[in-house]
């Protein structure tokens, strides 16, 4: 008779473990499976029960902390370019195009000054607001050919 070499190898916590994965592993296909099944309102159903559950259950100082972070990160993540996330932080920001010398156009982005300084100069001598360039960015929240 042929011997199966890991058989010898394992132990019956390991089998118990290995069984129990195996199991889990079929559960979650036939979970899946009715899942893909379902109509859409009774997912939309689930979902929406879960959430007021989750809500109900957790502490009032969580949700609180919930509710600030997404009034913080939700303007971001609408943000439809990058003037506008600039605006989001009290920064002016200009948009221009430039052409290299190869004749590709180039979208530059400049953040002129932040809120409180529009009315003092910038770089124009002695006495002035002296700023330095700070950043180039590839695409931020765009394509390849905007920096």
């Amino acid at each position: 008779m042929a011997s199966i070499p890991f058989i010898g190898r394992l132990q019956v916590t390991e089998y118990l473990a290995l069984t129990l994965s195996f199991t889990l592993l079929f559960l979650e296909t036939i979970v899946r499976s009715i899942t893909l099944l379902l109509p859409r309102p009774i997912i939309r159903f689930c979902y929406r029960a879960s959430r007021a559950l989750f809500n109900s259950l957790s502490s009032p100082l969580s949700r609180k902390a919930r509710n600030k972070k997404k009034s913080v990160s939700s303007p971001i993540a609408h943000a439809q370019d990058f003037v506008e996330l600039c605006n989001l932080f009290g920064y002016y920001a200009e948009e221009h195009v430039v052409q290299t010398g190869d004749g590709y156009l180039l979208g530059l982005h400049r953040l002129g000054w932040k809120k409180g300084e529009e009315d003092h100069p910038v770089n124009a001598g002695p006495g002035s607001t002296q700023k330095k360039v700070v950043y180039l960015h590839h695409g931020l929240l765009m394509n390849s050919e905007v920096w």
